[in-house]
């Protein structure tokens, strides 16, 4: 049931499975047309709405089960003020209002929600997004399950999608605008993580799964020092990484095609 259990193995082979196949049929009719900027726009819409659409369905689900504290209340720590809910604002911004801003949140639309989504889905039982069934059978108790995969999984395909695309070229310089973005969405979700006194918006205070749960008390500072470092760092790596390994397919297919002139 856990971490690498049956259930998470299965969630995330097809989810694996149906993210190649989406990036496969978009990628290949965008070649086979010439497509460019405007259908990446579409397709990043699309996902966005995708993502809007799974919050609905959780909105609903919460506010109509008992399990939630009761048949109409929607519990205030599900509100979308999570470090994964700031997709669906930035993937908006980014799909339906190009332009600068669009444009300086594409490192933290491609990056951290790279890095984040990552670590959730590889231990999945630290946000509670596998459920309580030890399958994935069709029945209401795997309605959140599904959502909760669907909707990371769609933090995984926008991010390759960009880059896949050429929608956007990571570069490790685009580190800054990443953590600026990250860091004025904390400072919105630890305002209201104070204000309602009962969630965990993307400081971890309260809840399960939190490794670092006993310095919030003792050592806040070094804490949030952490927590800061991690999301820092990890997206520069994702940043570096990816740089990277454009650089060495673009050199490699510039071999290959001067390989291919000299015959």
């Amino acid at each position: 049931m856990g971490d690498f259990g049956t259930k998470h193995l299965m969630g995330l082979f097809w989810l694996s499975a149906v993210i190649f196949l989406a990036l496969v049929i978009l990628l290949r009719f965008r070649k086979a047309k010439g497509k460019g900027t405007s259908y990446d726009l579409w397709v990043i819409r699309g996902a966005a709405l995708f993502m809007w659409g799974w919050e609905l369905v959780k909105t609903v689900y919460m506010i109509r089960a008992e399990s939630f504290g009761g048949i109409g209340n929607y519990p205030a720590f599900m509100l979308p003020l999570h470090i994964c809910s700031m997709a669906l604002y930035a993937y908006v911004v980014i799909g339906f209002f190009p332009g600068r801003l669009a444009d300086f949140l594409k490192p933290f639309g491609y990056a951290t929600m790279m890095l984040v989504t990552s670590i959730i889905l590889v231990i999945p039982a630290s946000s509670g997004i596998l459920g309580n069934r030890p399958d994935w059978a069709f029945v209401s108790e795997n309605i959140m399950p599904f959502q909760s995969f669907f909707y990371h999984g769609s933090l995984i395909f926008v991010p390759l999608y960009m880059v896949l695309s050429g929608f956007y070229r990571p570069k490790v310089k685009d580190t800054g605008k990443a953590v600026v973005a990250l860091f004025s969405t904390a400072l919105v979700a630890f305002v209201s993580n104070k204000l309602l006194m009962v969630t965990d918006f993307m400081m971890l205070e309260v809840g399960n799964g939190n490794p670092f749960q006993s310095m919030v008390e003792s050592s806040y500072g070094l804490y949030v020092l952490i927590l800061a470092s991690v999301a820092v760092f990890g997206t520069f790596v994702v940043l570096g990484v990816s740089e990277l390994f454009l650089m060495l397919s673009k050199t490699a297919l510039f071999g290959q095609k001067k390989a291919e002139q000299t015959r």
